[in-house]
């Protein structure tokens, strides 16, 4: 009967906390179902976003055998949120993050660099691991058609958002209201399955990308 009585007292409290919590557990893990919805996530995540392009790469080793830190700096070309709006940001990374011979930064690249708050140290790293440093190129999808008059004229930027695609549910289509006035991947792409999604969103204009960022950051409290 002792027993009996103490298996009672645990299983309903573990009942209790099942049925309470395990729907919120399962709403805080399930991934987004739209790209949009996981790049407005780790946007909110996010204490520092702009775009800018590696100029310099220092490792900085630490004291009494500890793993010391990385120092990058970044001109910054369009800042969105906690960083000056022009001139260098430098990301302080644990050291820890390039054991191995990780190269995850190369000086020249252009990123879309969507960065966690630093720490009292001064550190901090990406969202979402390398997701939240989106690479950023020239597109050449229409090179092909450039005749030699124009061939060297600017092109328009793209962000390749390939990596953010793959965290999204593979079950939902993609779509949005067509009534929403905010700038949206919708207007830039017309991908109707999950793959299509993948090769068209690779491609999408960074201008697009940027709007919906500014638009989230207005609307933050």
């Amino acid at each position: 009967m002792i027993c009996s009585i103490r298996t009672f007292q645990i299983t309903i409290p573990l009942a209790i906390f099942l049925l309470v919590c395990e729907p919120s557990v399962r709403a805080q893990t399930d991934p987004p179902p739209t790209i949009e919805e996981a790049l407005h996530h780790m946007s909110d995540l996010a204490g520092v976003i702009f775009i800018g392009e590696v100029t310099s790469i220092r490792h900085q080793p630490g004291q009494q055998d500890a793993s010391g830190i990385v120092e990058i700096d970044f001109r910054i070309d369009q800042a969105v949120r906690g960083c000056p709006a022009a001139g260098t940001y430098t990301l302080r990374e644990w050291a820890g993050l390039w054991e191995g011979g990780d190269q995850r930064y190369r000086i020249g690249q252009r990123l879309l660099m969507m960065l966690h708050s630093p720490g009292p140290a001064g550190i901090s790293s990406p969202v979402d691991g390398m997701n939240g440093a989106i690479p950023i190129h020239a597109d050449h999808s229409n090179s092909q058609i450039l005749s030699a008059a124009n061939a060297s004229a600017s092109q328009p930027l793209v962000a390749d958002l390939r990596w953010v695609a793959t965290r999204i549910l593979r079950t939902v289509p993609y779509d949005l209201p067509s009534s929403s006035a905010t700038p949206s991947l919708m207007s830039a792409t017309t991908a109707l399955t999950q793959q299509d999604i993948t090769d068209s969103v690779q491609q999408t204009p960074i201008s697009v990308v940027v709007g919906m960022l500014s638009s989230w950051q207005q609307a933050m409290p």
